[in-house]
């Protein structure tokens, strides 16, 4: 089976794991997939992430964070940019995401980056998605 748009995929399986508080998801390993991750790990949003093969593939385990039995670390995920719909935003134009409590993912020419890195570094790009 084909997949066309890996990081939606990725998105919905954080999003359904988070629902039922699972420990970690599994997440079809790429190269785009591993930079999102590390973003994600360096902001807070999962614990780490790591290589597994299973059955000659390889997978991202994703572990999810949760700081209490009431508080998820995730609280929601929203995709913008879409194989149909590409979103860009110039440097100055740059998103803050719930007063700085959320980050932006931004595919940059410099890799992909947090709304936070991406306007330190002067940076726009295509706007992946949000995290709160």
């Amino acid at each position: 089976m084909s997949m066309t748009d890996t990081v939606a995929d990725m998105i919905t399986r954080i999003r359904n794991g988070n629902l039922i508080r699972k420990d970690y998801v599994l997440v079809p390993q790429s190269k785009l997939i591993e930079d999102i991750a590390k973003v994600l790990k360096e902001e807070g949003f999962i614990k780490d992430y790591e290589i597994v093969k299973e059955d000659k593939r390889r997978y991202l385990k994703l572990s999810l964070t949760y700081y209490s039995e009431t508080r998820k670390a995730i609280t929601e995920i929203q995709r913008i940019s879409k194989p149909g719909n590409r979103i860009y935003v110039q440097k100055d134009k740059v998103p803050v995401i719930k007063n700085g409590a959320g980050i932006a993912v931004i595919s940059t020419s410099k890799g992909i980056l947090s709304n936070k890195r991406a306007k330190e570094q002067g940076l726009g790009g295509e706007l992946l998605f949000y995290v709160w």
